[in-house]
């Protein structure tokens, strides 16, 4: 039986602050390239033993998910000071990657040796090669660091799964002192996947939040050890470089990495050229709206533009669909099936609505039912329930950017009474809409655009018929290519996803 929450929150507290023992379960060392796991490595390297390790660390594995995009300076950190560290006291550090986009392409190997050389930069299938082909920037999802997740932690976990099977392990994570909740939070999802396996998978430990190291101390610990001072290590488009770390630091690297800046927003520029609302920012606004704003990085975005107009383009047809959801109120009186919906099924009901209507038993005390209100008063009724929003991309032009860019002005200007060029309020972009503006939901839209080429065409089965039956209409342009027809589904043998290893030849690494 589950523990109760109190007792639970005493329990992952505990973890925090207990004192390290020598243990005979192998440890896991996640690297991420970053001062506080850097920091954890050299804190083993120098005491093993009181971190629980065997004299030799014969027991400690590092392993660094590849994502493919990180900095350059940040690979150099590692492989100037950190490796010869490793090869000298002959620490076990493994290299994984995505094998591809799909799940059942599996994990790659691209490195596993105690004398390892350099971190690689890259595997088959970057988080970039995801986010260029779907035309997107990374996203939060419910909270959730979708890319992490599927670059990161989907990979550690299923080298694990090969590398230990059964056995328990150690999972070291450099959480420091300012970030014991975030400690606290992955600890009780760890004890949830125990209890789901009925086993320990591993077990969570926390060295820096033991230590009572703060940020500020973990950076002082690598600069006194390594003589260098370490940057923050992330992916070149994180989102959250504009909310965890300073912006003036992200801007400065931008300005001494410029091909990589101009990538990053050749990623930005696609993905709000399909859709307005997508900067690399989201609501707080685009990247390229904050570097315009300084001065110094006029070279950045100057070489931007130079990569725009050296990059093939394409003319994107995307048409849109958002139909009406099903409001928390539905979902709760009417489960996964709603077979008789009510007003309030679509619409969100009002505070006064839940405040008038409100059922009562016979002494007067509220009660627990399903809303009888009849939605007659308009003051009872809110704001129509958004549902998922289908969405179809099909390339229907290829040329340099001058000619694409002018395909989408003739057509608006060919068709004035049923096209209307618009540009956008945060890009710039001009697209030629011809459907007509509509209010309120189902709600769609289309629209052609020109934008750099590389983005796969998609759309969901069923999108064509949905579409006919909302707007009575046809896509307007003739797509160059079908749509790619679905891999076939490899069977599962019920255990984790294929562990594949590349093989070197000198300094390459053969992933075929």
């Amino acid at each position: 039986m589950p523990l109760p929450a109190r007792t639970r929150t005493a329990v992952h507290a505990a973890r925090l602050a207990r004192p390290a023992v020598r243990r005979k379960r192998p440890t896991v060392l996640t690297w991420g390239l970053g001062a506080d796991s850097t920091a954890e490595i050299l804190m083993f390297l120098n005491d093993p033993v009181a971190h629980g390790l065997e004299p030799d660390m014969s027991d400690l594995v590092i392993v660094h998910a590849v994502t493919g995009d990180e900095f350059s300076d940040s690979l150099s950190f590692a492989d100037r000071l950190v490796l010869p560290l490793l090869r000298a006291w002959r620490v076990r550090l493994v290299q994984v990657c995505r094998g591809g986009p799909r799940d059942a392409d599996g994990v790659l190997v691209l490195d596993d040796s105690r004398a390892p050389r350099r971190i690689h930069a890259a595997g088959p299938w970057r988080l970039s090669d995801e986010l260029r082909t779907a035309g997107t920037v990374p996203m939060l999802a419910s909270g959730q660091r979708r890319c992490s997740i599927r670059f990161k932690g989907w990979v550690l976990d299923t080298w694990a799964a090969h590398e230990f099977g059964t056995e328990t392990f150690r999972r070291v994570i450099g959480y420091h002192a300012d970030e014991t909740g975030r400690a606290l939070k992955d600890s009780a999802i760890q004890d949830e996947l125990n209890t789901a396996a009925g086993r320990i998978i591993c077990e969570p430990d926390y060295p820096l939040i033991r230590a009572g190291m703060a940020r500020a101390a973990v950076e002082r610990y690598v600069l006194d050890n390594l003589g260098e001072m370490i940057l923050k290590s992330h992916c070149t488009m994180c989102p959250f470089t504009g909310v965890c770390s300073s912006r003036d630091l992200y801007e400065e690297r931008l300005r001494a990495h410029p091909a990589e800046a101009a990538r990053v927003l050749r990623m930005e520029y696609i993905s709000l050229a399909l859709n307005e609302r997508m900067s690399l920012y989201g609501p707080s606004g685009s990247l390229h709206q904050r570097l315009a704003e300084d001065g110094r990085n006029r070279p950045v975005l100057d070489a931007f533009q130079a990569d725009l107009e050296q990059t093939p383009y394409a003319v994107y047809e995307v048409r849109r669909i958002t139909g009406l959801g099903r409001t928390k109120d539905c979902r709760r009186w009417h489960g996964k099936d709603c077979t008789e919906p009510k007003w309030w099924c679509t619409q969100q009901r009002k505070p006064r609505c839940r405040r008038v209507h409100v059922i009562v038993d016979q002494d007067g005390a509220p009660v627990d039912a399903e809303p009888h209100c009849l939605g007659d008063d308009k003051r009872c009724r809110g704001a129509q329930q958004k549902g998922p929003t289908w969405r179809s991309v099909r390339t229907v032009y290829e040329a340099p950017r001058e000619r694409a860019e002018g395909f989408v002005t003739r057509f608006a200007e060919r068709y004035p009474e049923r096209a209307r060029l618009v540009a956008g309020e945060t890009s710039g972009i001009r697209r030629a809409h011809y459907l007509p503006e509509s209010e309120g939901l189902p709600h769609a839209e289309a629209f052609i655009v020109a934008a750099p080429a590389g983005v796969a065409d998609k759309q969901r089965p069923g999108f064509e018929e949905r579409w006919t039956e909302h707007t009575g209409a046809r896509p307007v342009f003739r797509p160059l290519r079908d749509l790619p027809k679905p891999a076939p589904r490899r069977r599962s043998a019920g255990g984790p996803a294929p562990l594949h290893r590349a093989k070197a030849a000198g300094n390459v690494a053969l992933t075929a």
